[in-house]
């Protein structure tokens, strides 16, 4: 599962040892348009409900483990209205004349499995687990969501509007962040790693041959199948590096280094 991030990581590293006055034009600065990249509707809102109500079932499952009352009180109203975005997905999907089980099952195991590949040690690394890769999915998808019908966009992003747990998880993370420096440190690393796993699953999203230009029919060798993968990651480059930013932000908020 990793060895795309490894790979990323030394196409990243190649690129960024240009020279000056070549950096510029070595790296792939230009904004990716994902009109043409955006799965067809009834897919993407399969792989966009399953998100939410994943989400809904780790804030659930982590209620018992609260620190306190008022916290498992505040976690519980948040997971609701989690849940809240995935019923409004899911409903948009029953419009479309389509079973919201049947559109969410053929993604449901490698959500599943970016879920299991981070679960948090303890209450914190769950609630700053979810707070960061939710936020992360939630832009990209709505970045992704560039491809669709303008009715439906505007459904997606009413759905992901709600900052109802982004806004909870906050405000306890950094108190405790403040209080404890060695669950700071802790956290901090925590962080770091989960925009690994991040990456990894919204590399998911694409069709890297799609995004290379390169027809699903066309037989391709193993090293021409790798010089498509890394067309297809260099040109999501200028993706990634804004969803990052965004990350370290993220992290910078609560107080923690990216």
């Amino acid at each position: 599962m990793f060895e795309w991030l490894k790979r990323f990581r030394k196409v990243a590293k190649q690129l960024s040892v240009a020279s000056r006055d070549e950096e510029k034009s070595a790296r792939n600065t230009k904004a990716i348009n994902l009109k043409p990249y955006t799965p067809e509707p009834k897919a993407f809102l399969g792989q966009l409900a399953y998100i939410q109500l994943a989400n809904f079932e780790i804030l659930t499952a982590a209620l018992k483990y609260s620190p306190n009352t008022s916290y498992k009180a505040e976690l519980g109203e948040a997971a609701a209205r989690s849940f809240d975005k995935y019923r409004q997905l899911s409903k948009k999907l029953v419009e479309l004349g389509a079973d919201p089980a049947e559109q969410m099952n053929p993604f449901r195991e490698r959500i599943s499995m970016f879920h299991s590949n981070t679960t948090g040690l303890d209450w914190y690394e769950v609630v700053i687990k979810v707070y960061l890769t939710s936020g992360l999915l939630d832009d990209f998808y709505s970045r992704l969501a560039a491809g669709l019908n303008d009715e439906l966009q505007q459904e997606v992003e009413k759905a992901l509007r709600d900052k109802a747990f982004e806004k909870f998880a906050k405000r306890v993370l950094s108190e405790a962040v403040e209080a404890d420096p060695v669950l700071a440190s802790r956290l901090a690393l925590w962080g770091r790693r989960l925009m690994g796993d991040v990456l990894l699953e919204l590399r998911a999203a694409f069709d890297n041959r799609k995004l290379a230009n390169v027809p699903k029919t066309k037989k391709l060798t193993v090293a021409e199948e790798n010089q498509v993968n890394l067309a297809a990651y260099s040109k999501i480059e200028p993706l990634i590096s804004e969803l990052t930013g965004i990350h370290t932000s993220r992290m910078e908020g609560l107080g923690l280094a990216a």
